[in-house]
């Protein structure tokens, strides 16, 4: 379901019955801004992410350390792809 954010605004109670069955996503200025879903969703949504993190941190534990410069290299390389500038070391 598509809603303007002043029916949002107006309505929140009946979005709130909405987001239990489906998404109901936002839309400020005619392009999307937020998605309001069920805590359940939001639930489910978190244990993938918790599994997938926890997955890679399985990964990159058997490839082993890579060293400080190599992993600065590699972190700033992602920051970059991410659109952050730079990454200071706090060192």
């Amino acid at each position: 379901m598509h809603i303007n954010a002043t029916s949002f605004k107006n309505h929140l109670g009946r979005y709130l019955e909405f987001s239990i069955k489906e998404p109901v996503i936002v839309e400020k200025a005619g392009r999307a801004s937020a998605v309001l879903i069920s805590f359940e969703e939001f639930e489910k949504f978190s244990q993938y992410e918790d599994f997938y993190w926890s997955m890679r941190a399985a990964q990159a534990e058997k490839g082993g350390y890579l060293g400080t410069k190599k992993t600065a290299s590699r972190l700033q390389k992602y920051a970059k792809r991410a659109g952050i500038d730079s990454i200071e070391d706090e060192n």
